[in-house]
């Protein structure tokens, strides 16, 4: 095969291009800081990072939807603080009032201090965290418990028997609230309806039934009493739980932080000594054409 001035000329041009790529693109990697800045740097490395940048996008929102969670959780456990509270206050009325030798006066004094703590209930019910309704089920936007002194019974449920549910991980759906029918009862259900058993507690101190208070309304408040202490208990899971699923989602976001960054980011010392190699075999590509070619030709190079 005959070789032309016009062959030669066409691989010194080519090389000195491709030369001149390779520069380029050590160039990119190290005023950007990343290995890959087109698709065709590293096709499997940019799949993996697409992956790993999903896996951390994901585990960002998982983990602020549960310290979310963790919020509305805490917050209830307060609420139900105050409830216990309340609750061991009425068991010792109860059983002040249960007492038969006390005299009208008490026993109205009783009644009284007994409606105050049914007021304080009914504000706790309708407890707000920031624009959620806690006890109100998926109902977050109205208050759950509704007073009306026309109505009997007064104090009426309106929230949802559905709790909230919030996905704190891959697949981990959880309930993230109590609703109120679970702990203040529902007046549907007179039976289960707490406000109700404390309005007829109230009656039964001012008719002084003593044997109503010993046997129903003691009972009422100790069985609320367990009820909310076993809800605590699984608020206490709850957050236990979520406090490790935080935990280990933060691990996993370093892990594939990390992983990303081996990927993607620049190894400034490899690629400076990369850098430097292909100055050299540029310079020595140009040094070697302008002995080759004529002048005027590689001044158009």
């Amino acid at each position: 095969m005959r070789v032309t001035d016009s062959m030669i000329h066409m691989g010194l041009t080519d090389n000195i291009q491709k030369g001149m790529a390779r520069l380029n693109k050590n160039y990119n990697q190290l005023t950007t800081g990343k290995m890959i800045n087109r698709p065709s740097d590293d096709p499997v490395g940019l799949i993996l990072g697409m992956r790993l940048k999903k896996g951390i996008t994901e585990g960002v929102q998982y983990k602020e939807n549960a310290n979310a969670a963790l919020a509305l959780l805490n917050g209830t456990d307060y609420a139900l603080d105050e409830m216990t509270k309340v609750l061991h206050r009425l068991s010792e009325l109860a059983v002040q009032g249960a007492n038969g030798p006390l005299n009208e006066t008490s026993l109205e004094a009783i009644a009284n201090e007994v409606e105050e703590l049914r007021n304080h209930l009914y504000h706790i019910a309708n407890t707000k965290q920031e624009n959620t309704y806690i006890f109100g089920g998926e109902k977050t936007n109205r208050p759950p418990y509704e007073l009306d002194s026309s109505a009997t019974p007064d104090i009426t449920w309106h929230g949802s028997s559905n709790p909230l549910k919030a996905e704190v991980g891959t697949g981990i759906m959880m309930e993230i609230t109590v609703t109120g029918d679970r702990v203040f009862g529902d007046s549907a259900d007179p039976a289960n309806d707490f406000f109700a058993q404390l309005d007829e507690f109230i009656g039964h101190l001012r008719s002084e039934d003593f044997d109503a208070i010993s046997n129903t309304d003691i009972q009422n408040i100790q069985d609320r009493l367990d009820q909310v202490l076993r809800i605590r208990g699984e608020i206490g899971a709850k957050v236990n739980r979520l406090e490790k699923n935080i935990e280990r989602m933060e691990l996993m976001d370093i892990n594939f932080r990390e992983l990303l960054s081996e990927i993607e980011d620049t190894d400034y010392a490899e690629v400076t000594m990369n850098l430097m190699m292909q100055e050299s075999v540029y310079q020595a590509a140009l040094a070697t054409s302008a002995r080759i070619m004529r002048s005027t030709l590689v001044n158009y190079i």
